[in-house]
């Protein structure tokens, strides 16, 4: 399995992130480019993204912001051609049972 793009869970687990990159911002692996209001992630299907991780007036689709970008404000949506730093990590390996 190859890496994917992080997909924060929380609002802490987005300003540790944002901390651990000396505050520069970042893609995330959303989007709602399919059906506006509606965010995917890479890999984990539809996921609803909690309130509290958006920043203040966001999303607010300007500029036709598609996707989800992490700074120390919180998610923005903005436009995915936007030239970003982006994190990635290693899926968990299912673990083997052997019989």
């Amino acid at each position: 399995m190859g890496w994917v793009m992080i997909v924060p869970q929380s609002k802490e687990e987005l300003q540790h992130l944002h901390k651990m990159f000396s505050g520069q911002r970042f893609w995330i692996g959303c989007h709602d480019i399919e059906t506006e209001g509606t965010w995917e992630c890479l890999g984990e299907g539809t996921f609803e993204v909690d309130t509290e991780m958006w920043a203040y007036s966001e999303p607010n689709n300007y500029a036709n912001g598609n996707c989800a970008l992490g700074s120390a404000f919180g998610l923005h949506d903005v436009d995915c051609d936007s030239l970003q730093k982006l994190v990635c990590q290693r899926p968990v390996a299912p673990a083997l049972l052997l019989l």
